[in-house]
């Protein structure tokens, strides 16, 4: 059995994952961070299950490309082998010298074979923002 301390430490670190494989277009390692019923929702709408969530990354397309998605203040909740967490998000141009915007994920998350997965995340994108433009 882990300690409360172990799985915020490992959702936390899912979370780096998911972002590092985003940025990288390392769409097979982004899609081992969700549950096969996993559901994300954001600005360009709702994508559920793997095969949909297997179509983000491209649909996001210039959205993500250059990007570094970085994830902070994580505030979360573990309750067994289920979990709640949120984050700020913010995004930085590798290619420029400006911050295209920042955001707030929710997300519910829960372990499966002694692994913390994304069931649900969503995206509130702050405005003004030209994330989603």
């Amino acid at each position: 059995m882990t300690s409360l301390a172990d799985d915020k430490l490992a959702i936390q670190e899912l979370a780096s994952i998911y972002a590092n494989a985003m940025d990288s277009g390392d769409i097979d390692t982004w899609l081992q961070t969700w549950d096969d019923a996993g559901v994300w929702e954001g600005g360009i709408g709702k994508y559920e299950g793997k095969e949909k969530l297997a179509n983000l990354l491209p649909d996001l397309g210039a959205r993500v490309i250059g990007k570094r998605h970085i994830m902070t203040n994580f505030v979360i909740t573990v309750n067994g082998d289920h979990a709640t967490q949120t984050c700020y998000l913010m995004i930085i141009d590798r290619n420029k010298t400006n911050l295209p915007g920042t955001a707030l994920y929710s997300d519910t998350l829960i372990r499966r074979n002694n692994r913390w997965l994304f069931v649900h995340r969503k995206v509130e994108i702050d405005q003004p923002s030209n994330l989603f433009n």
